[in-house]
């Protein structure tokens, strides 16, 4: 949502709402500031404003102070989740791809199967988990959970809209090329902003919690193995060192 603001005296914007969101935990902006968007009768406070107002009103039986408990972006945690998923909801699609006599694979070239047969099953299996649980298989081995800023689990609509932007925006569609710009793209903007687009834009935070050594070594015995899982096809033309042979089964598949 695109605001503006009276700051000082003087009209501020446009701006957009996580910017806002922003401003208040840093108390650039208070409860009283006015605020007014397009389609509005007139200048509201800001604790008023729908899409502010959990910036100002703590979780439930807590009192006092608001105080955000958005856990500080760390980038190793989030890209590392992102392809611990991904890898493992590509073997799922895989699988069930392989039980179906369709190879999903094979048929990239259309983005309408792109659309139907990858991305929104994934989408909604993503979705489904964020909603139920709180976290995804990658998130959950590096201790993140996704929460809104009041604590709360997201509801179904919020976990579908959140997991859709993650991997149309953010991988690209299971597109090799977007994919690597998507990732790149979220990287900087957490590192900018403290937190991706797409939760930074709806009010939502990814907290993590301290993790142990050994937590990170299941982590990369995890990955390895879905790794190598998803190499074995490959592997005798691999040992046999057949590089054409190679290429030629990675055409196949693709």
């Amino acid at each position: 949502m695109i605001l503006w603001i009276i700051q000082d005296g003087q009209k501020r914007g446009p701006l957009e709402d996580y910017e806002v969101r922003e401003m208040i935990r840093e108390g650039k902006v208070g409860r009283d500031t006015r605020v007014w968007h397009e389609g509005a009768d007139g200048w509201l406070s800001a604790c008023d404003l729908g899409v502010l107002a959990s910036e100002f009103n703590p979780p439930k039986g807590e009192q006092g102070t608001i105080q955000v408990r958005s856990a500080p972006f760390r980038a190793w945690p989030r890209l590392g989740a992102r392809v611990l998923d991904y890898l493992i909801y590509r073997s799922i699609l895989h699988f069930f791809s392989v039980v179906c006599g369709v190879n999903l694979w094979n048929r990239v070239e259309s983005s309408g199967w792109v659309v139907i047969g990858i991305v929104l099953p994934v989408i909604l299996m993503e979705a489904a988990m964020v909603g139920s649980l709180g976290f995804t298989p990658g998130k959950w081995f590096l201790g993140l959970r996704v929460e809104t800023l009041g604590g709360q689990r997201l509801s179904t609509g919020q976990a579908f809209v959140r997991s859709m932007r993650v991997w149309v925006l953010g991988m690209g569609m299971f597109l090799p090329l977007m994919m690597i710009i998507g990732c790149c793209m979220s990287l900087w903007f957490g590192k900018k902003k403290g937190g991706m687009l797409w939760d930074l834009q709806s009010g939502f935070q990814v907290k993590g919690e301290q993790l142990t050594p050994k937590r990170i070594g299941w982590f990369w015995v995890i990955l390895v193995v879905i790794i190598s899982i998803n190499a074995l096809p490959y592997l005798p033309e691999i040992l046999a060192g057949d590089e054409q042979a190679l290429q030629e089964k990675l055409l196949q598949k693709k």
